[in-house]
């Protein structure tokens, strides 16, 4: 499947889907069950020996957005530099043949030696997926968080999701244990969609903190229900309060990486 191995590596770009829930998150595990693990394994059996300086011709694959354990991606990006020459295409054919169900390439591009799926990217938007309804569907509740009863008022959540527009201290929405020295982040777009029993929450930053994502959608739900006010919403978000003082962090079923947007659109080959 391999075409001529060039005298330097070559830049690929890969969008990635997976289903989160087979996974231990994207991140590479001893265990080898992250999905990074099952890609750098995918490249090793189709003969790649990674960029010249690599310990033992390892193909790293860097990503966009380092999902935890549980979480979805429909549109991952990453980047990796090898030192065989591929038609994209045929990349995409030849790592699918070589990957668990569960995971799939859908896309992949040549890339300037320079790009890099993380540190090139402008901001990520996620998607986290609610069900309320009394029953739900086997097909999808690998895919959402299922939230029966009739308790919620779901048009003053999506009111209150543009509180989190803008620049705000997200102290308050960061795992207790994972707290960076910073924890402002700059939110682009902030909404959430009423489609009958469906309930979407979409945000877009340049950046997000551990289980941010999670947890916002966790506080919107306790609006919905009437045990959150704007008022508190407020207040989380102007840097005094704690991480004990918030909803608690939802399941990651729900949540998926939905795309990352970068200053020049990859020209994908499909």
């Amino acid at each position: 499947m391999t075409e001529s191995e060039t005298g330097n590596s070559l830049n690929y770009s890969l969008e990635v889907s997976y289903d989160g829930g087979c996974f231990a998150g994207w991140q590479s595990q001893p265990d080898g069950a992250g999905v990074q693990d099952a890609l750098e394994r995918a490249l090793r059996e189709l003969g790649e020996r990674g960029a010249p300086g690599m310990p033992r011709g390892l193909c790293r694959v860097n990503g966009a957005g380092r999902t935890d354990a549980g979480v979805h991606a429909r549109a991952q990006v990453a980047s990796v530099s090898l030192r065989h020459a591929w038609v994209p295409r045929r990349l995409v054919l030849a790592l699918n043949a070589h990957l668990p169900g569960a995971l799939s390439v859908t896309r992949a591009a040549l890339v300037p030696a320079g790009f890099h799926a993380r540190r090139s990217a402008l901001s990520r938007e996620y998607r986290y997926f609610i069900w309320n309804a009394s029953t739900c569907y086997p097909h999808i509740r690998r895919c959402v968080l299922w939230r029966p009863g009739t308790r919620y008022d779901w048009v003053r959540a999506s009111r209150a999701a543009e509180a989190f527009i803008g620049r705000h201290d997200f102290r308050a929405f960061c795992r207790a244990c994972d707290v960076p020295e910073s924890t402002e982040r700059e939110v682009i777009r902030s909404s959430l969609h009423i489609r009958g029993n469906l309930i979407v929450f979409r945000v877009e930053a340049n950046a997000f903190l551990t289980n941010m994502v999670r947890i916002m959608a966790g506080s919107l739900m306790e609006i919905a229900r009437g045990r959150f006010d704007e008022a508190r919403l407020a207040h989380l978000l102007q840097g005094g309060a704690s991480r004990s003082e918030n909803a608690p962090t939802p399941s990651p079923s729900g949540l998926f990486l939905w795309k990352v947007n970068y200053p020049e659109a990859i020209a994908w080959e499909p």
